[in-house]
């Protein structure tokens, strides 16, 4: 019994160490080059990143679930694109960008199915004013209809990517008033000037 509890304490503490080796933006954004140069730049100068409240976002709080065996499961999944690294020449400028729409669909669609978990690390949608009466309206709908941020908020830290007939659809299913994203409202920034649609919004 005794073995068996030691070597259960051992193999959670191993999971809670690469838990936290792989979520940290150290690795997230420096172990490849690529990263560093692209998605952990875009990182870096986001609102995210720069809150006047100094709250900063990191990698895994927008990636990575937050239940351990759940984190495990996104961390496995996420070897993949070590593969795609090693196996592809990003050396030369640019060349991260043929995969980028992918990506981007890709992480829109776990994002969508799993209810934008990972924004309510950060964001309580219930506690979110929106200056805007329209906004305020958008908000409230969301939450009665259950919708994740995603449908409205697809263009956030990294750079813009036109979002896929296929997610638009999606997101039109879970909006169900047939309207396209860019009807959604948002409110101004510290500026006093609006996002775009899907574009970035720290509240």
């Amino acid at each position: 019994m005794l073995v068996l509890l030691f070597v259960g304490a051992f193999f959670l503490g191993a999971l809670d160490f690469t838990d936290y080796v792989f979520s940290h933006n150290t690795f997230c954004g420096n172990a490849c080059h690529v990263m560093e140069s692209t998605v952990y730049k875009e990182l870096q100068e986001s609102k995210h990143y720069n809150t006047p409240t100094g709250v900063r976002a990191t990698c895994a709080q927008c990636h990575v679930s937050g239940r351990l065996t759940y984190a495990m499961v996104d961390h496995f999944l996420g070897t993949g694109e070590l593969f795609v690294n090693l196996t592809n020449d990003f050396s030369k400028p640019g060349s991260f960008e043929k995969f980028r729409i992918a990506a981007a669909n890709r992480e829109r669609f776990k994002m969508l199915g799993n209810n934008s978990e990972t924004c309510a690390h950060c964001h309580v949608m219930e506690a979110i004013k929106p200056v805007r009466i329209r906004g305020q309206n958008a908000h409230k709908d969301a939450i009665d209809k259950n919708v994740p941020c995603i449908a409205c908020h697809f263009n956030l830290v990294h750079k813009d990517v036109e979002p896929s007939e296929a997610f638009l659809n999606a997101v039109e299913e879970y909006l169900g008033q047939g309207e396209e994203t860019d009807e959604v409202e948002t409110t101004p920034d510290e500026f006093g000037e609006e996002p775009a649609a899907g574009e970035e919004e720290v509240l």
